[in-house]
């Protein structure tokens, strides 16, 4: 039951108690006849018709929204570190390659074991959903929360507002008693509960409540809580790739261009005013009532009679029940006689001898837990009462206790003081020993160490040389080898381009073999370098063998005109 019920119940129970009265209905007649052309009540309250199209778009818009989260989309990086090997979770190509440019992270080398690096350069790869796009989703979702709450607010707050006034001036005369008073009332009362029911725009303000939980659970995913720990986009904002062809993010995109473009309240405000002057019938009986209620109670608080109302109420409430009770034995007897002269049926005495029964009993177990209470209250102080001397007891006690704890802490603190001195001071000369004996013990461990740091680091050297030196072996056997497979390459390449030569020569490819797909024409020009570089190198020995013969023919030419000379 809300406050509104419980006022009302509580004015009719109020009303119906004052009717039984005589002087009080006079009083309340004369009260509402006087000056009632003063009487004015002003009720206002906001008609707010919201319009649909903003609220249609972002719920169109939320439904790309929630889908684009869902994509959760992200970027894979690289994080590239030299830690201790003991750190080291796994190996990749990456630390391979980084090693064998880095040997000197190689310091302890052991015939028939592998090699054990000192460090290795371990890659770590991340995930990082801060990417452009979400951070777009974000501060549209920001965006769209300042948006709704803002219309959202202002609408509550003018559909769901109250605001009345009451504006009475009056002067009751009476032939004992003058009234005279004055009331400027305003009541402004927002969210109110029974306007908030009954608010014809209710299922439009339940929608824009939906709209906006569904934002707010939006920006509570995981995906938009890692957003929000980077710097928020601001306007404009650019198109990416995804923001123009994805259609999840299309749609977002084009509710963010709704809400930036509108400019608009999205509803409409229509004060409506009632006005009820005088007031009559009813309403003048209650508001008469009520000031009757204030006189009484300036009356009651100014004289101080509140004790002296109480125990009237109280004596009052007893004499009705009193009187309730002798009504019931009067009405007992009526019926037994009436019983006695067969006017009443036996079951009727019975029924009412029941009910009297029932309000004796009730009036019965009443004085008996009134009894009670009291027996338990003096067993309560008797109690207390014995409980309060124990505790004095104690008390008395525990002083006593504490007089004689203090002495005897006094005589143990001086005996501990004084053990003390002695304990500290052969502390002192044990500790000095000790530290003699860590000092000397420290400079021989530090000589040691140095010595085997030295043969150690001979040893690192003679090994790192050794390494280099067979690591340069390898290198050169790699390359030999891959010498090796390019010339082989290039001898496959070359004996292709003779194969497919010869093929066109003697007319096995006809105009039906097609090479101008992509790999066909790259195999093509594969093979037509191979046998440029075939060319060039044989047009080079040719060279030298024209110039060596050419030389070799003039030498002979020289030599045979030597001969024929006399």
């Amino acid at each position: 039951m809300n406050q509104i019920d419980v006022y009302y119940r509580a004015l009719l129970q109020y009303r119906a108690q004052t009717a039984e009265s005589r002087e009080c209905t006079q009083l309340n007649k004369a009260i509402a006849a006087a000056e009632a052309d003063s009487e004015k009540i002003a009720v206002t309250r906001v008609i707010c018709t919201v319009e649909e199209d903003w609220i249609e778009a972002i719920e169109e818009g939320l439904v790309h929204i929630e889908k684009a989260i869902k994509e959760e989309r992200q970027f894979i990086y690289s994080n590239g570190e030299v830690v201790p090997i003991e750190k080291v979770k796994n190996v990749s190509k990456e630390s391979v390659q980084h090693l064998a440019k880095h040997s000197e992270m190689i310091t302890r080398v052991h015939e028939g074991e592998d090699l054990v690096p000192d460090k290795l350069y371990t890659v770590e790869r991340l995930n990082d959903y801060t990417v452009y796009e979400n951070r777009f989703l974000y501060m549209l979702l920001c965006y769209l929360r300042d948006f709704v709450t803002l219309r959202y607010n202002k609408i509550l707050d003018l559909s769901n507002k109250y605001d009345g006034t009451l504006r009475i001036n009056k002067e009751v005369v009476l032939q004992k008693q003058k009234i005279t008073y004055s009331i400027d009332l305003h009541d402004e009362r927002k969210d109110d509960p029974y306007l908030r029911e009954n608010n014809a725009a209710r299922a439009i303000i339940d929608r824009i409540d939906l709209i906006l939980k569904t934002i707010m659970s939006f920006l509570s995913t995981p995906l938009m809580e890692m957003a929000a720990k980077v710097a928020m986009l601001k306007p404009p904002i650019t198109k990416t790739n995804v923001l123009k062809m994805d259609n999840n993010f299309k749609g977002a995109v084009a509710l963010y261009d709704f809400i930036i473009a509108y400019d608009k309240d999205g509803y409409t405000a229509e004060p409506q005013v009632m006005n009820i002057s005088p007031f009559g019938g009813t309403l003048a009986g209650e508001m008469a009532d009520s000031f009757a209620l204030l006189a009484f109670l300036t009356y009651e608080h100014g004289l101080h009679i509140e004790a002296d109302l109480k125990q009237r109420y109280e004596l009052e409430e007893q004499r009705r029940k009193d009187e309730k009770v002798k009504q019931k034995a009067e009405q007992l007897e009526a019926l037994k006689r009436r019983l006695a002269k067969s006017e009443v049926s036996p079951e009727e005495y019975m029924l009412a001898l029941e009910k009297q029964v029932k309000l004796l009993q009730g009036e019965t177990t009443r004085m008996e837990l009134l009894r009670k209470e009291l027996s338990e209250s003096k067993a309560r102080e008797e109690e207390l009462g014995q409980h309060i001397e124990t505790l004095q007891a104690d008390i008395n006690g525990l002083h006593e206790a504490m007089e004689d704890m203090r002495a005897k802490h006094a005589a143990e603190i001086n005996a501990v003081k004084e053990e003390c001195k002695d304990r500290i001071h052969e502390l002192i000369v044990r500790h000095e020993n000790e530290m003699r004996e860590l000092e000397q013990t420290y400079h021989s461990r530090v000589e040691a160490i140095s010595a085997e740091l030295q043969t150690t680091k001979e040893r690192w050297h003679e090994d790192v040389t050794k390494m280099r030196g067979e690591l340069d072996e390898q290198q050169n056997a790699y390359d030999t080898l891959a010498e090796a497979h390019r010339q082989l390459g290039e001898e496959k390449l070359l004996a292709e381009a003779k194969l497919r030569a010869l093929m066109v020569e003697k007319g096995l490819l006809t105009e039906e073999d097609d090479f101008t797909d992509k790999e066909s024409f790259d195999r093509l020009e594969k093979e037509f370098s191979a046998f440029l570089r075939f060319y060039e190198k044989q047009w080079g020995k040719t060279k030298k063998r024209i110039r060596k013969e050419l030389l070799n023919y003039e030498y002979l030419k020289g030599q045979a005109g030597q001969d024929k000379q006399p």
